[in-house]
C-alpha cells in the first residue's frame, strides 16, 4: 500500500523535442478521457477531483494527481503519480470489513483487497508510461 507516490522514468530514443513529447502525452491522455489536463513547456499534469463524474472506466479516473516532465538534455520522460485518495478509500474499506466480519474471511478479504489495489495502481501507472514511450519511440 505504501508509498502513495510512484515515480517512473523512461528514456526516449531519437531526437524528440520537448513539445513533441508533451503533445503526444497530452493527446494520449485526451484519448483516455482525462478531463483536467494542464500542459506547458516540458510538462503535462492532470488533476482529478475526488467527487468526479467518472465517464470512463479507466484506472486513470482514480488517480488524484499525475505529472509528466521531459528533460530534453537527458531524453528522460518522468511520470510522477499520487494515489493517496484511492489508498485512503481502500484503508477505510479494510477497517470497515475488519469490524463487521469476523474470522478468516474478515481478515483475508481486506488484505487481499489492499494488495490488489496496490498492484492495480502500480502496474496501471507503469503501463501508461510504457504506452506513451512506445508511441514516441516506435510509432512516431
Amino acid at each position: 500500500m505504501f508509498p502513495f507516490t510512484y515515480t517512473f522514468e523512461r528514456e526516449i530514443i531519437g531526437d524528440k523535442t520537448s513539445d513533441e513529447v508533451i503533445y503526444t502525452v497530452r493527446d494520449l491522455l485526451r484519448e483516455k478521457k482525462v478531463q483536467n489536463i494542464l500542459y506547458g513547456h516540458g510538462f503535462v499534469s492532470f488533476d482529478e477531483g475526488f467527487p468526479r463524474a467518472r465517464s470512463n472506466n479507466d484506472y486513470l479516473s482514480l488517480i488524484d494527481e499525475g505529472a509528466f516532465t521531459y528533460n530534453e538534455k537527458t531524453k528522460i520522460l518522468t511520470y510522477k503519480v499520487k494515489l493517496w485518495k484511492l489508498h485512503l478509500f481502500a484503508l477505510v474499506f479494510l477497517i470497515i470489513t475488519m469490524i463487521y466480519f469476523e474470522g478468516f474471511f474478515g481478515k483475508l478479504l481486506p488484505v487481499f483487497g489492499l494488495l490488489i489495489n496496490h498492484l492495480f495502481s502500480y502496474f496501471g501507472s507503469q503501463g501508461l508510461i510504457e504506452e506513451i514511450v512506445h508511441k514516441l519511440n516506435y510509432l512516431s
